[in-house]
């Protein structure tokens, strides 16, 4: 099988964040794609991160088809989130399939500086999504074969749905509107458990 893996804090997790895992799946042809809530990122402040229960509970409304896979691998590990752990995980679960981790062009352009970059190019190739005219995918090519070496990165150019989670956290504690931001059960989840200043 060929499975991907979509990280991130998913707070909470949006209709830019569904979009994407699934254009990328198309694009890739995969057959999984595994959903994974960080505990603590390595590159982001965990300031403003709500119980990982609820975020779980989020994506498993959004992330919700036959392919997808909601997992709580990283908070249950705890601690920080390097994604060579993660993927070290999940190689021994699919010893025989394909993995594929997806990023933005901004996380690629810095993957030379990821914990243990080289072991994550053993474990799987990257899935990055060109998102700017600064981050173009011949720029982002060229990182890959000059800096990382390696063929073992797709290039997908694929238009986001200009959302943030910190915009919806904001729009949410002003009592702005998150319309076409956020599902209406992920809405109602937040309403319900009064999350992000509800």
């Amino acid at each position: 099988m060929r499975i991907g893996m979509y990280g991130g804090s998913f707070n909470p997790p949006h209709n830019g964040h569904l979009y994407l895992a699934e254009e990328v799946g198309r694009l890739a042809k995969l057959d999984k794609i595994i959903i994974i809530p960080s505990n603590i990122s390595p590159q982001k402040s965990n300031n403003g991160n709500i119980d990982p229960v609820h975020r779980i509970n989020m994506c498993k409304e959004v992330f919700h088809s036959p392919l997808f896979e909601v997992s709580d691998c990283e908070i249950s590990r705890g601690g920080r989130s390097y994604t060579v752990n993660t993927l070290t995980y999940l190689r021994e679960q699919y010893t025989d399939d394909e993995l594929y981790l997806f990023m933005g062009s901004d996380m690629l352009l810095s993957f030379h500086t990821w914990y243990r970059y080289e072991d994550i190019l053993k474990m799987c190739t990257l899935c990055a999504i060109s998102r700017d005219d600064d981050e173009s995918a011949d720029k982002l090519r060229n990182y890959a074969d000059t800096v990382l070496s390696t063929g073992r990165v797709l290039i997908f150019d694929i238009e986001p749905i200009e959302v943030s989670s910190s915009e919806i956290r904001e729009n949410l504690k002003s009592g702005k509107s998150c319309k076409g931001l956020i599902s209406e059960k992920t809405e109602k989840y937040i309403k319900e458990n009064k999350l992000y200043g509800q």
